[in-house]
């Protein structure tokens, strides 16, 4: 498994355990919504823009609408984890083990 391989089992198994707390905690919902909207202010306009808008509008839809769309085995889903910003609902610890777990399937 390459490198890229790896980066994209990560991506999916934080995204897996991100939804799992935001099923738990939906009113965590406004952290992800809070760092989509600083990185628009810090980064201005960017080619993620459209994966942005896209975010945003899953965010104010259901969980299980939002689960299917970034969670799905597709490259849409792939592309759309590459600017996500879930990250706000995982740990450090949890994000490290993650890596350690995708590092191990090569």
């Amino acid at each position: 498994m390459n490198r890229q391989q790896q980066l994209d089992v990560f991506l999916k198994n934080a995204h897996v355990l991100a939804m799992a707390r935001l099923r738990e905690q939906p009113e965590r919902r406004s952290e992800v919504s809070g760092l989509l909207a600083r990185w628009r202010v810090l980064q201005g306009c960017t080619r993620a823009d459209p994966y942005r808008n896209e975010w945003e509008a899953l965010l104010l839809g259901d969980i299980p609408s939002l689960e299917r769309a970034v969670c799905a085995d597709t490259d849409h889903a792939a592309a759309l984890r590459n600017v996500s910003p879930m990250s706000v609902l995982i740990t450090q610890k949890e994000r490290a083990e993650l890596l350690r777990q995708a590092r191990l399937l090569a």
